[in-house]
């Protein structure tokens, strides 16, 4: 409102102060301030009733009653105000139709080019606002998914070492020899969780190593008591992979796969790298003694790479995994 009125003065003084200097190259000051409020004064309540019929007809379209509203209003207003000029400066002459007509079509135009204004204004502080609001909620969204990942990735660490220690317990029991080369194998391992937790990203090549490195290890420890196959095809150099995605399944097959019967233990690994596409294949039999609705469940390890794949590469990936009776098979697609 304080803006509204203080636009309305501003006008009608610019007006007035555009008029009296122009009086005053031929006239002395103070009858060119006369003569200036003379014109200018009456024209006001003409010029704001032109206003309110031009926003009543306008908005809605009826173009014909607000063209004879006009023309009524100026040659009304016109009329009154000529002979109210002449009555009180019988010396002067007056002709107002033409000045009533180009004063409706200044101000309301002035008026209308004002709100355009405070709206492309408004407009761009609406969209400043936006796009800040956005840059918060994307910054927000980054750090949630990045703590959800740090809380993720830090769950593997003990699962692995739960299950790699297993592992070499296992060995010391049966055979201290290659006990020692299971710890060197676990160490290199280690050494690799340490170090990949660190990062965002890491080679495709290390973390191939990683992997078998670790199906080594379960070779070394389960000896002729299961069919181990496995096989890396592809060119991975150059390539960056997020860290610890493919080991969960990896695990799960030396997890659930590992029965009484040796003919029963089958695990095959295929991991193939064909451009950008990563595809890892893992199979193994259930052994008999785990076959129940408990057992067969996909474990925590599986549920968090999975979180990690949604959070890591949303749109990216293709995550199929088929359970029956005596067999788990997955197929992942990573497009790294």
């Amino acid at each position: 409102m304080l803006k509204k009125i203080t636009f309305n003065i501003l006008f009608w003084l610019f007006l007035w102060l555009i008029f009296m200097f122009s009086f005053m190259r031929f006239e002395t000051p103070e009858y060119s301030i006369w003569v200036a409020t003379l014109v200018i004064c009456p024209l006001i309540v003409p010029v704001y009733i032109h206003d309110f019929f031009f926003d009543y007809f306008i908005v809605r379209k009826q173009y014909v009653l607000y063209s004879l509203s006009t023309i009524f209003l100026v040659f009304f207003f016109g009329t009154i105000i000529n002979e109210f000029q002449r009555y009180l400066d019988t010396g002067g002459s007056a002709e107002n139709y033409a000045l009533l007509i180009f004063m409706m079509v200044l101000y309301t135009g002035a008026r209308y080019f004002r709100m355009g204004a405070q709206q492309r204004i408004r407009l761009k502080e609406e969209e400043e606002r936006r796009i800040k609001v956005e840059l918060e909620l994307k910054d927000m969204e980054a750090k949630q998914s990045q703590a959800e990942l740090n809380i993720l990735k830090s769950q593997v660490n003990p699962h692995f070492l739960f299950n790699s220690l297993n592992s070499i317990y296992s060995l010391i029991l049966s055979n201290s020899d290659i006990s020692a080369d299971a710890v060197l194998k676990l160490s290199d391992l280690m050494r690799y969780l340490l170090e990949s937790t660190k990062k965002r990203k890491v080679l495709v090549k290390q973390e191939l190593e990683f992997l078998q490195n670790y199906i080594d290890l379960e070779v070394i420890r389960l000896g002729n008591k299961a069919e181990i196959k496995s096989v890396f095809d592809g060119d991975a150099s150059g390539k960056i992979i997020s860290p610890l995605l493919l080991i969960p399944f990896v695990e799960n097959c030396f997890k659930h796969g590992i029965g009484i019967l040796a003919k029963d233990n089958i695990i095959e690994i295929d991991v193939r790298l064909v451009g950008s596409l990563l595809t890892l294949s893992t199979s193994n039999t259930i052994a008999q003694q785990r076959v129940s609705s408990s057992s067969t469940r996909v474990g925590t390890g599986i549920d968090n790479v999975k979180k990690r794949l949604e959070l890591l590469y949303p749109g990216k990936h293709k995550l199929d995994i088929v359970s029956n009776d005596n067999k788990f098979v997955v197929k992942l697609e990573i497009e790294i």
